[in-house]
């Protein structure tokens, strides 16, 4: 979708009105064909009035959806050489090789950080480095990269819980949960049905909520009050990149080193003393 206007609603979301906000999800969720409506169509799929429609785009700084859509065309124009690389390497029948293969990692990982502001990314950094205890959970294909978060996490930063793989045991382990506490979801992959109700738990907890996801589901992430750093990944056939979202694993870990300092380097330097005591390769 327009980059911008998926940054600016995610910057105003919590903002928003609730019919707004409806508005505000279907633009996030419907990404790639919000252009092909008309404002009074937009307005009826999401259940609200033109009038309501006329003030969302307001008050993201838009004059009315004509807008939107000229700042959209705009920056599929100048885009457009990486989304058709994207498209013609995203059929079944592309060829698999090793140059197709690297143009198809090099636009989902344009795609994902040229839309990430830095702003956004210290925001994560620091609200890492300060919750009491940091949660992680990743389901399904999205398992590893979960673990991979905890492997570049713990190293730097006390209490870096990885939720298991199989949620029955979840209540055991989030029953200390605090509203203090931060969730990192790593969630690019479609949404099992138990990540929506740890969200719940999350908001009734008050935790803080950060998701790695895919475009679709940033806006089930907003509605949540959570913080969505969105990752791009290619379908070549049966196979599912997620190099743009462990690039922004190790992206997020190296900001929350950053932010943590000498701190995050003592606890570097007692690790590698254990290790060596207890003869640890």
């Amino acid at each position: 979708m327009a980059t911008r206007l998926a940054l600016r609603i995610q910057e105003h979301y919590e903002n928003l009105t609730p019919s707004e906000q409806k508005l505000a999800s279907l633009l996030l969720d419907r990404s790639d064909e919000f252009l092909t409506f008309s404002a009074t169509e937009l307005a009826r799929l999401a259940g609200i009035s033109k009038a309501t429609a006329a003030r969302l785009f307001q008050s993201l700084g838009y004059r009315d959806f004509n807008d939107v859509r000229l700042q959209a065309r705009e920056e599929r124009n100048r885009t457009a050489p990486v989304q058709q690389v994207a498209t013609s390497l995203h059929r079944r029948d592309a060829v698999a090789s090793v140059s197709t293969h690297l143009q198809r990692e090099v636009a989902d990982l344009v795609r994902t950080f040229e839309t990430l502001r830095s702003d956004a990314l210290a925001d994560v950094a620091e609200r890492c480095a300060a919750a009491r205890r940091l949660w992680l959970v990743g389901l399904g294909p999205d398992a590893g990269l979960a673990r991979y978060t905890r492997a570049l996490l713990a190293p730097i930063r006390p209490s870096v819980m990885l939720l298991g793989d199989d949620p029955e045991s979840w209540p055991e382990d989030l029953a200390s949960a605090a509203g203090d506490d931060l969730l990192l979801m790593v969630a690019v992959q479609p949404w099992p049905k138990a990540l929506p109700r740890l969200l719940q738990f999350a908001g009734t907890t008050r935790m803080g909520v950060i998701a790695i996801t895919g475009p679709r589901s940033q806006a089930k992430v907003l509605r949540h009050g959570g913080l969505a750093l969105v990752c791009h990944g290619s379908n070549a056939g049966t196979q599912w990149s997620s190099t743009a979202a462990a690039s922004m694993i190790a992206l997020v870990a190296t900001a929350v080193a950053d932010r943590l300092g000498s701190t995050a380097d003592r606890r570097v330097d007692l690790i590698r003393t254990l290790r060596e005591e207890f003869d640890i390769d």
